[in-house]
């Protein structure tokens, strides 16, 4: 999926949601590929839609409004032949639990669909911790934009984003500044 298709998607997800007679707006915050597509442009086009649902904080017990919102979420995926899961809160729990405090800014209104964006250096420190091969050329472009060129830096984002030390125990987070720094 490229920008202008998903934008398109979020509008069409905004109309499904006023269609199903959503009151209020629901808010979601864009994270991993996507966010880099969006914000970062250091790539064309992305395989999904991440999302942490900041209206519905537990999907896993399934409630009238979250049944409406993933019916939404699934008409716009039959309408233009979307797998699935193109939009998915699978990373949410992780983010939450990991990183609980991402303050989130508004993007862009869609009706009834608000999406909202974590600060930059959010999805560093959440790169950072995770460090997967294919994240390589995120974390390199995040460094780059933001500026961070010390290993000191890079530690100061983490601890603002990531607190607890058991994450970046768990991560091994002092390995991968080794490897970066």
């Amino acid at each position: 999926m490229q920008s202008q298709e998903i934008e398109k998607y979020f509008q069409d997800l905004g109309d499904e949601l006023e269609q199903r007679g959503f009151k209020n707006p629901v808010r979601i915050m864009v994270v991993g590929g996507v966010f880099m597509l969006l914000m970062v442009k250091n790539r064309k086009a992305t395989e999904d839609v991440d999302v942490v649902l900041l209206d519905f904080p537990d999907t896993t017990h399934p409630t009238p409004e979250t049944e409406s919102f993933k019916a939404a979420v699934n008409a716009v995926a039959s309408k233009h032949r979307l797998k699935k899961k193109w939009m998915n809160d699978d990373v949410a729990y992780f983010i939450m639990d990991m990183a609980p405090d991402p303050q989130p800014e508004l993007w862009h209104e869609f009706k009834k669909l608000h999406v909202y964006l974590p600060a930059k250096e959010n999805i560093l420190a959440l790169k950072l911790m995770v460090f997967r091969q294919k994240d390589i050329h995120d974390v390199e472009s995040l460094l780059e934009e933001l500026q961070v060129k010390t290993r000191e830096s890079a530690q100061a984002i983490v601890d603002k984003y990531v607190p607890d030390k058991r994450w970046q125990e768990h991560y091994i987070l002092e390995q991968t500044l080794d490897e970066l720094f």
